[in-house]
């Protein structure tokens, strides 16, 4: 009797999401129409390379998709999506007087919005949610009065 072959086991995608305030407001993309999830509101942010640390990962992917400079506050939460990323997000600061400007590759659009803004957009990318929800009750720890 034979054995069905063992598949190797294969690794989850990791990824990274850059938590960015400027006066109380959140740094949200709207996502490029040719990358996955189109046209959806979510947090900057993107794939983890091999090798790379996720701080690493958080300050190229803020470079490519938004060419700015970030620097990494603390990792606030983790969660794992439900097509099976898991996602490492980070509070990071911006440099006052720096503005981002999308990649028309990966970014449509980019803003700084408040919490009823957020909670209330009828696009949002669907990690987004529970990482917000969690916030509103005290699980993560963040440096903002977020309105």
């Amino acid at each position: 009797m034979n054995s069905p072959p063992i598949k190797p086991r294969t690794r989850r995608k990791r990824g990274v999401v850059a938590v960015v305030f400027r006066d109380a407001k959140l740094l949200i993309i709207r996502r490029a129409l040719t990358v996955t999830a189109p046209g959806k509101l979510c947090l900057p942010g993107g794939g983890i390379e091999p090798g790379e640390t996720e701080a690493e990962a958080l300050v190229r992917e803020m470079q490519e998709e938004l060419a700015i400079d970030v620097t990494p506050a603390g990792l606030c939460y983790r969660s794992v999506t439900s097509w099976g990323t898991n996602l490492a997000w980070w509070h990071a600061h911006l440099d006052d007087g720096h503005h981002p400007i999308a990649n028309p590759d990966e970014v449509a659009d980019v803003f700084w919005m408040s919490r009823d803004e957020v909670r209330y957009a009828a696009d949002v990318l669907p990690s987004l949610p529970p990482f917000l929800t969690a916030w509103e009750q005290g699980e993560i720890e963040l440096p903002c009065e977020w309105r």
